[in-house]
């Protein structure tokens, strides 16, 4: 069993000097590999996170194998394996999940990332009227096999953005007070009035032969996704953040680049961790 830190700087640059109050981030990530089902034999591997006023991130995995008598030594019957890694920033969400198992054996692996932030915001203007509020949450990332993955955003007003998927039904949005929607849409908020925001997201994925047709290969890769934007149209108003973060609908130049540096990093850790595991 292995474990991995990932220190990874914050991706993407602070648009305000921090606040007073603190913004919150947290993960939980689980990878279990089974011999089979009720079996005293297995490896997993388990890590949950919680800072403030920082980001986190982590990864984690699980190896079992089965060792054939009849072959030499490092001949395995079977192999069962599983990873789960997660970073979670102001407005930045990653998660995956990853199991295999041999074919045709009573076997079981899983693995799960469920990441999430939280955080509150003003809109500063002239007046103390409601304002349109423009809220994003944009997800991509795909699944494959046995494996599902689901988030949400949810304002202090009682507005979200939720969604979900697996793989027997595609992608869906729901948004509150609207029939239809793809992850965008717009809500009425006070103004000069603070306002919370927590946003989630979770994957998860599950490899087994025992119980056909569940795939003896699954991942969650959402590890390039989950984005919140928050938008004002009226250029009068500002808004403030706890965590200083923008969420700019538009990332600047140099955000864009700290932005993919940061996926670039998240990304070589994991497979540098997955290599070694695969070494054993």
């Amino acid at each position: 069993m292995n474990r991995l830190v990932l220190l990874l700087p914050l991706c993407a640059p602070l648009l305000y000097a921090p606040a007073a109050n603190a913004y919150n981030t947290s993960l939980t990530v689980t990878a279990s590999a089974n011999a089979a089902y009720g079996s005293p034999s297995y490896d997993s591997d388990f890590k949950a996170i919680d800072n403030v006023n920082g980001p986190s991130a982590y990864a984690v995995d699980a190896l079992y194998q089965v060792p054939d008598p009849r072959s030499g030594p490092g001949a395995n019957l079977e192999t069962y394996r599983s990873s789960a890694s997660g970073f979670v920033s102001a407005g930045i969400l990653k998660a995956t999940a990853s199991a295999s198992a041999t074919a045709y054996a009573a076997n079981v692996a899983s693995g799960s990332s469920k990441v999430s932030f939280s955080d509150h915001f003003s809109v500063a203007g002239p007046s103390g009227r409601n304002i349109d509020l423009t809220l994003t949450y944009l997800v991509s990332g795909g699944l494959s096999g046995s494996a599902t993955a689901r988030g949400s955003v949810q304002l202090g007003t009682g507005d979200s953005i939720s969604f979900s998927e697996n793989g027997y039904t595609p992608r869906s949005f729901n948004c509150s007070w609207t029939p239809s929607c793809t992850g965008v849409a717009t809500f009425s908020v006070p103004v000069n009035t603070l306002i919370s925001l927590d946003a989630f997201l979770e994957v998860g994925a599950s490899a087994s032969s025992y119980f056909k047709p569940t795939a003896t290969q699954s991942s969650a890769n959402f590890g390039s996704t989950g984005l919140v934007y928050l938008g004002i149209a009226d250029n009068r108003y500002q808004l403030l953040t706890d965590s200083g973060y923008g969420y700019a609908p538009v990332p600047l130049p140099a955000a864009a680049w700290l932005f993919a540096g940061g996926l670039a990093l998240f990304g070589t850790l994991v497979s540098d961790k997955r290599r070694a595991t695969q070494a054993l």
